[in-house]
């Protein structure tokens, strides 16, 4: 009967730890510069997107912690249009950012909402993508395009 148990308790361990590593994240790697840009060339923009300084990335996102390189393009103001892509320290680090991120476009709805509420639309269909130490968002009339583009980076 213990054996039984010891066996039954094996297996169940053995099946923890096969379906963990399958959701494990590949190991990517991306020129972050690139996927900006990209994502900054190829898709229609109401705004004129302007990268923003680090000191300015520092204030919009609290990631320095978290995140060894970023590259963040904004417009005037007038809409919500914003593409954000950063590096992170590691895969954990991503996560923190990941948050970090969808909470910023959480702040962005409320604050657009009573700003410019036609923006509201673009935000909730903002794409944010992360794998690894990689996070990505783009809000823009066009998610569709934001996400054909990030999946060629995200693989």
């Amino acid at each position: 009967m213990v054996l039984k148990k010891i066996a039954a308790f094996a297996m169940v361990v053995i099946t923890c730890i096969t379906l963990s590593s399958c959701g494990e994240t590949k190991n990517i790697t991306m020129d972050i510069e690139a996927l900006a840009t990209e994502l900054k060339d190829n898709i229609t923009y109401q705004d004129q997107l302007e990268q923003i300084e680090p000191d300015m990335v520092k204030m919009l996102y609290d990631v320095e912690e978290y995140a060894d390189n970023s590259i963040v393009y904004m417009g005037s103001g007038a809409t919500a249009e914003e593409i954000a892509v950063f590096e992170c320290k590691d895969a954990d680090a991503g996560k923190k950012v990941e948050e970090i991120v969808k909470q910023h476009v959480q702040d962005q709805i409320t604050s657009f909402e009573s700003y410019v509420p036609a923006e509201v639309a673009k935000l909730k269909e903002a794409v944010v993508r992360s794998g690894g130490k990689y996070v990505a968002l783009c809000v823009s009339d066009d998610s569709a395009a934001a996400n054909k583009i990030m999946d060629q980076y995200f693989r």
